[in-house]
């Protein structure tokens, strides 16, 4: 059995070790297994520690069976460096391990304030390097999450006191803790001094100045609920420079005031859509002089680059000028059947199916779908279904 190190702060970052078993765990990945150990193995919805063994890269940490299992690359200059009984100073990742329990703790203070107003429990957290997700079994509006984030910065700016302690029986039963699930094994308990007690696993700041602060950047509906993506500390300051950043140059290439940025944006988007509505416009002008200026003939073949909308309207048009159907295709193979006779054009849309690998279908006077043919295949294969037909 592993002997677990004090891991709710940073001490000890480093600690001597040696090694009690090596797993295959498969082509790539070795489990080492010491003696004892102050990494924190993935948990509670967080991932494990980061770090070296000597001068090995400790790429997670997960427990197996019970066994606390350091992974390592699996290679042969690894396996030589990490053989059984082999002694060596081990180092946690300092940069990961603040910058997770920054995360961890202001999760922490978030649940404790949600459920201290809406009464709503956490049912779900996940914390990895990329984001951070907190679930609630309640509905949350903007108002609510502004008023709790709010507060929960207030909370991380009184600095106070975070412990961490295991009850005694006796104190169990006289104490109110949030807990996901019922803990099997020794309870331990976070305590946010006036804010929160929780059951957790994970290692947490001393103080809660360390977390810095806290914003809530994004939220959605889930499972009657609400989900937060949530940021602290350093990973928040890293999003928000980076989010500045852009900000700044949109600002020039706008040549707008910084603040301002999304009013000329608005502008912008209105500015579009105008243009786009008097390009359809144009657009169908000419394809109304085009439609006039086709002879009459079985079938009319066209291909534009264009979108759906627009072949729709130019296949009406040039079925017009056909005696059979009008075929338009557009943007990705995208086309559209029309006839304004009696033609049955079920027969061409099977044609297309079995010759070009054609999709889709319709009803009536119009079909549409997608085909992948070249143009030349596409045009002989069609005036020859039209001639057929007469």
């Amino acid at each position: 059995m592993t002997q677990q190190l004090d891991t709710l702060y940073f001490a000890p970052e480093t600690f001597e070790c040696e090694v009690k078993e090596l797993y295959t765990l498969d082509e790539d990945t070795l489990g080492v297994v010491l003696d004892r150990t102050a990494f924190f193995p993935a948990g509670g919805g967080q991932s494990g520690d980061r770090g070296t063994l000597g001068d090995c890269d400790v790429e997670n940490v997960e427990t197996r069976d019970g066994a606390i299992l350091h992974l390592v690359k699996n290679c042969e200059e690894t396996v030589g460096k990490l053989a059984v009984g082999t002694h060596l100073t081990a180092k946690i990742d300092r940069n990961k391990r603040f910058s997770d329990m920054q995360q961890h703790s202001g999760e922490h203070i978030l649940s404790g304030i949600v459920h201290r107003l809406f009464g709503y429990s956490n049912v779900g957290f996940h914390l990895s390097d990329r984001e951070v997700t907190v679930d609630f079994d309640g509905v949350l509006t903007e108002n609510d999450i502004c008023k709790v984030e709010d507060l929960v910065n207030q909370a991380i700016w009184d600095n106070r006191a975070v412990r961490v302690f295991f009850p005694t029986d006796a104190e169990k039963d006289q104490l109110s803790y949030r807990s996901k699930k019922e803990v099997d094994g020794p309870l331990r308990l976070v305590e946010i001094a006036g804010i929160d007690l929780c059951a957790c696993c994970a290692p947490h700041v001393r103080h809660t100045g360390e977390i810095g602060a806290l914003r809530v950047i994004k939220s959605e509906k889930n499972k009657g609920g609400t989900r937060l993506w949530i940021l602290c500390g350093k990973r928040l300051m890293a999003d928000t420079r980076q989010k500045l950043e852009q900000n700044r140059l949109i600002s020039t290439m706008l040549s707008a005031k910084q603040n301002e940025t999304a009013v000329f944006v608005q502008k912008l988007k209105a500015d579009h859509a105008a243009l786009q509505y008097e390009l359809v416009g144009v657009r169908r002008q000419l394809l109304g002089l085009q439609a006039a200026a086709l002879p009459e003939q079985d079938v009319q073949v066209s291909f534009l680059d264009a979108d759906a909308d627009t072949l729709r309207y130019a296949a009406g048009l040039f079925a017009g000028r056909a005696r059979s159907f009008a075929f338009v295709c557009g943007e990705g193979g995208n086309f559209v059947l029309q006839t304004q006779t009696n033609f049955d054009l079920q027969p061409v849309m099977q044609l297309l199916r079995t010759q070009c690998g054609a999709r889709g279908g319709g009803r009536g006077s119009v079909m549409q779908g997608s085909v992948h043919a070249d143009k030349e295949t596409l045009q002989s294969l069609l005036e020859s279904a039209g001639k057929a037909a007469k």
